[in-house]
């Protein structure tokens, strides 16, 4: 886990509004909270994808039930 979150420190760029990121991470934790289903942030287009490399900004994020997360993995579909 801590490998995955020193990846993304580079991945920020310097215009990324970080208040719109946090607000994602508190959809995701409010969500779980009230539906009791375990919700995580998604990079839509994954920071080290294979084919392709996104950005951690609030437009490359989306909040998705987590097991939806696993099995989409690292891929961007």
């Amino acid at each position: 886990m801590y490998k995955y979150r020193r990846s993304k420190r580079p991945r920020i760029p310097r215009w990324a509004d970080i208040e719109k990121i946090r607000r994602f991470y508190l959809e995701a934790w409010r969500l779980t909270m009230n539906t009791g289903i375990p919700h995580q942030v998604d990079h839509i287009v994954p920071l080290r994808g294979k084919t392709v490399s996104g950005f951690h900004t609030h437009t490359n994020l989306q909040v998705i039930p987590k097991i939806d997360n696993l099995r989409k993995g690292n891929r961007h579909v």
